[in-house]
């Protein structure tokens, strides 16, 4: 039995989705899911788990023995014990969640990675449509899974020793920049940690980080909006490819998904059990 979920981002959602309509958003916890029995993915859903290392303590060995040798000698990479700890944890954590959808042991999943870093699964499991993104920061992990449709997720701990006007200036569109310079400051760095999260789940979502440049598209930086609006350019028609939304994360955190939702959505008859 899956773990319950602890928020339903959109309970309007129908059973089915239609041609280009919006995903259904569930999140998860980890730290919370007692139960290993296998995950099902309906058809038109996007599962988001959170986990956090330091309320999961007492799985950290089990999840680093998970880990394959390329995995361990990333983690090895890490200067810091508790970056070592967190990069362990969200790669167990990751194998550990796709190996519940899969019916797999999460020791035997394999992974390739795109040129610019995107891990897809390989071996037996190239070809079962599972997708998925995996981001971590500031002690906290977050994943999104969906079938057959290209995900990103984003998150990033508030940093004070960012140069919020400098990094935004070399990265952000100009329409992002000058909604940036509208807000008071006591607000601007949070709208730009949202900012930042939205466009960065859109360009992991790519894969190849060279689709959309990071000035021709634009996203709102609503830090209450769930739903969040994207324009594109040259070709203003591609935005409607894509969903982005807020996920909900505790203060000092923002959080982003963005899912390619091309017509139509769903895939009759298919289903990830």
């Amino acid at each position: 039995m899956m773990a319950a979920p602890f928020s339903s981002m959109d309970s309007r959602v129908p059973d089915k989705c239609s041609p280009g309509a919006n995903p259904h958003l569930l999140a998860f916890d980890f730290s919370s899911s007692r139960d290993t029995a296998d995950c099902l993915l309906g058809i038109g859903e996007v599962h988001l788990w959170h986990g956090t290392p330091a309320d999961s303590a007492h799985q950290f060995q089990d999840l680093l023995d998970l880990l394959a040798q390329d995995e361990r000698e990333r983690m090895a990479r890490f200067h810091f014990q508790n970056d070592r700890r967190d990069f362990a944890f969200a790669r167990g954590m990751l194998r550990t969640v796709l190996g519940r959808y899969l019916h797999s042991e999460a020791k035997r999943l394999c992974f390739s990675y795109s040129e610019h870093g995107k891990p897809h699964l390989a071996g037996p499991y190239s070809d079962s449509g599972l997708e998925f993104n995996l981001s971590h920061s500031g002690g906290r992990v977050l994943i999104g899974v969906c079938l057959r449709h290209q995900i990103g997720v984003d998150i990033e701990q508030f940093r004070d020793d960012i140069d919020v006007d400098g990094v935004s200036e070399r990265f952000f569109s100009t329409l992002e920049r000058a909604a940036l310079r509208e807000l008071p400051l006591p607000l601007r760095r949070a709208a730009f940690f949202h900012c930042w999260t939205r466009k960065e789940a859109l360009v992991k979502a790519q894969g190849d980080g060279l689709t959309f440049p990071l000035d021709l598209f634009d996203v709102s930086i609503g830090v209450a909006e769930r739903k969040v609006s994207l324009e594109t350019r040259p070709d203003p028609a591609k935005a409607g490819e894509w969903r982005i939304y807020r996920v909900p994360v505790p203060e000092a955190y923002a959080a982003a998904v963005a899912v390619r939702v091309p017509a139509p959505w769903q895939y009759i008859g298919e289903s990830m059990a």
